[in-house]
């Protein structure tokens, strides 16, 4: 386990993408009184949980239809 203002910016720059390394960041903030986030946001994670939440919702809409329209057919 590394903290992330330990890492060198070169490994950061790979960090960024992982919103799990956003997420234990920020809990680290609020778990320890002297711990300051400097390289992740609270923000990037839940954007990122909403957007993939709708895209999956979208495509299970798409498939409940195509899957409905396949059952019809068969009778």
């Amino acid at each position: 386990m590394f903290v992330a203002n330990a890492m060198p910016g070169h490994i950061l720059v790979y960090l960024t993408w992982n919103p799990l390394f956003h997420t234990i960041d920020q809990a680290r903030d609020f778990a320890f009184i002297n711990y300051n986030p400097h390289f992740s946001s609270l923000s990037y994670p839940i954007i990122l949980s909403i957007i993939l939440m709708f895209i999956g919702l979208m495509g299970e809409f798409v498939t409940r239809r195509a899957a409905s329209a396949r059952w019809n057919a068969k009778r």
